[in-house]
């Protein structure tokens, strides 16, 4: 595809703002708590393979590719099947918010052999992952 063109991904997208809570912002201590506890609870479900625990972290919008691993669908594509084969002395954490808003986040989260790139959003007064976006690091 050309660069500058678009093609439709066949969703049907839902404004994110609908399943905000209206009203004052936490502060953003708190806030940026709770993104790093989300983003925390979906590294450790993805690194013991525990897929229930890494949908839970998610958004109501979040769209994902259903990929097959053999005969096996993986609702969280290849990704959600990897990090149970990482060894447990390989199983890092790190955690960089990249911006900060009222209702929506990005952060960069580092786990064994990739880089999650998130995109965060307020739902029902919680931090849910809307988007992710994995790359292997060199």
């Amino acid at each position: 595809m050309p660069r500058g063109e678009s093609r439709s991904m066949g969703m049907t997208a839902r404004t994110l703002g609908a399943t905000c809570l209206p009203g004052p912002p936490p502060p953003r201590e708190e806030s940026a708590a709770a993104i790093r506890r989300v983003v925390q609870a979906f590294a450790e479900a993805w690194y013991w393979g525990e897929a229930p625990g890494m949908l839970r972290c998610l958004h109501p919008d979040y769209v994902n590719r259903l990929i097959s691993l053999g005969d096996e669908a993986r609702p969280l594509g290849v990704q959600g099947a990897l990090g149970a084969q990482t060894p447990p002395d390989r199983r890092t954490l790190e955690v960089r918010i990249l911006e900060l808003r009222s209702g929506s986040a990005s952060a960069v989260a580092e786990v064994a052999g990739w880089v999650i790139h998130l995109h965060l959003a307020r739902s029902s007064g919680r931090w849910k992952i809307v988007n992710a976006m994995w790359e292997t690091q060199p």
